[in-house]
């Protein structure tokens, strides 16, 4: 008689018992409860949102566990034990179950990612791969319903990938992640676990995807994840050598709004520095609003790289090699950019000798930029042709037999507007400013609207600009007006602020 032969499929979730409203649900307090409960209630987006995520979230905060002697740490640990639901096998659900689901598992893998890291059984492929599986078909609603711990998972997947060495494979599942649990012009934390993929991988191209953005809103993330985001992002463009973009993102990272520098701050300073030497040959200037902590921090720490800069923008070309052969560069891992700082010096003195001379051989080039010899006089050609190719300089060279007797012409530098490279630039920073100018006025919208901002103000022209009750005290802050009015008009999770102790890269 023929066997039946189709594969096994997964046994029903057991139901929850009938209840009179979605909020009468009891929070999970065994892991046999996680998966019905997720199967009960994936039903709507809306009931993921209001029901699911913040029963999951309490269990991972450590709810069950109120009233005990336990510190917050083992309550939280403990929560994150019954979140992995670890006598469940979902590897063999479907993708619709999944999609379905999508919330709910986030929750379920994070807490995996997190409790089984140092078990190698059930830390391995098999985990990998069903994580993949949520980045491709995840449902981009259910995803919004819980970014942080979205971005959770994405940083404990791509430890996975680290730990079997799959991160190659794990790139394009976080792209995926990115792409749909992201909203447009929101950031979020995985859009920092995706560039430092990149980075690992090398795959520089692949973190332009999620770079260049205008963000307009953060969701759920840390102060850590913004700053990780700004200086990978930084690195990334430092590498593609676009070394005024990375300066761009390097100063955004360090000028955040602290009141404790970050170690990830004082990196980015040190290496915004060294790249707005490769980008203008001048010494940097954070802006005016950096955190004090962070310039004391960059002052005490960053002498060495401060120095360099001294010296390089005064010419001072001995004092900058002397300066870059110390140890602190390759403990920072900047002996990259050092070593394009000092063949960058090549370049600046042919940028200076252009304002003197319109024409030279290659000879008397290399012999005033003090390179000697046929090797010196190859060196000037090779820098220069480099620079005419990246159009950083108009010039143009003889072709002769002897290299020395190169002819070398200065011209002056024409701007052509009419290029599609330009045309291009200028319609994106047309839609830019466009899309600047309608978040602008919407937000003046909601200020005008605001019950809070409407008394403040009301309370200034009482007060004659004085703060506080009528005839009282110091002046109103017109900067803290506004934040409070625009904290009244939506709840929204700010950033935090980060440690002390300078432990918190984060890379």
């Amino acid at each position: 008689m023929a066997q039946n032969l189709q594969p096994p499929t997964h046994p029903a979730f057991p139901s929850l018992p009938p209840s009179s409203s979605r909020q009468s649900l009891p929070v999970p307090t065994t892991s046999s409860e996680v998966l019905p409960l997720i199967a009960f209630t994936s039903t709507a987006v809306s009931n993921v949102r209001l029901t699911l995520v913040p029963l999951l979230q309490k269990v991972a905060d450590g709810a069950p566990f109120d009233g005990t002697k336990l510190n917050e740490k083992e309550k939280k640990a403990l929560g994150e034990e019954i979140l992995a639901a670890e006598q469940d096998d979902v590897y063999v659900l479907s993708d619709a179950e999944i999609t379905r689901m999508t919330a709910g598992f986030v929750y379920v893998l994070s807490a995996r990612l997190i409790h089984w890291k140092k078990n190698p059984q059930v830390y391995n492929d098999e985990l990998l791969d069903f994580s993949s599986r949520l980045c491709y078909v995840g449902e981009p609603g259910q995803f919004h319903s819980c970014p942080a711990r979205v971005t959770s998972f994405a940083f404990e997947f791509l430890r996975l990938a680290q730990h079997l060495n799959k991160v190659e494979a794990a790139l394009s599942a976080l792209q995926s992640l990115a792409s749909c649990s992201t909203p447009p012009n929101t950031f979020s934390g995985v859009l920092s676990a995706y560039l430092e993929a990149c980075l690992i991988t090398k795959n520089l191209e692949a973190g332009k995807n999620v770079m260049d953005q205008m963000f307009l809103d953060v969701q759920s993330s840390t102060y850590l994840d913004v700053l990780t985001y700004y200086h990978h992002a930084g690195l990334i463009s430092a590498a593609l050598n676009d070394h005024g973009k990375a300066k761009g993102y390097f100063m955004t990272a360090v000028s955040l709004p602290t009141q404790t520098a970050s170690a990830v701050q004082l990196a980015c300073a040190k290496r915004a520095i060294l790249c707005e030497l490769l980008d203008s040959g001048k010494r940097i200037t954070f802006p005016k609003y950096t955190s004090n902590a962070v310039n004391r921090v960059v002052e005490r720490n960053a002498g060495v790289y401060i120095d360099l800069a001294r010296n390089y923008e005064a010419q001072n070309w001995t004092a900058v090699k002397e300066t870059a052969t110390k140890g602190i560069f390759e403990t920072d891992c900047n002996r990259g950019l050092i070593d394009q700082v000092l063949k960058s010096v090549t370049k600046r003195r042919i940028f200076l000798l252009r304002e003197t001379y319109s024409r030279l051989t290659a000879a008397d080039l290399a012999e005033r930029v003090n390179l000697e010899g046929p090797a010196g006089v190859q060196t000037v050609i090779e820098v220069l042709n480099e620079m005419i190719r990246a159009d950083e300089i108009s010039a143009s060279m003889s072709d002769v037999q002897d290299a020395r007797l190169t002819i070398v012409t200065f011209s002056d530098d024409v701007q052509d507007y009419g290029t599609p490279a330009t045309l291009n630039k200028l319609a994106e920073v047309n839609h830019l400013a466009a899309v600047l100018e309608a978040e602008l006025a919407e937000a003046s919208r909601r200020l005008g609207i605001s019950k809070d901002f409407l008394r403040k103000q009301a309370n200034v022209i009482e007060t004659g600009g004085k703060g506080g009750k009528p005839g009282g005290g110091g002046r109103v802050d017109d900067f803290d007006q506004m934040m409070a009015a625009e904290e009244s008009v939506g709840e929204r999770r700010g950033l935090r602020g980060v440690g002390s102790d300078y432990n918190d890269r984060g890379f």
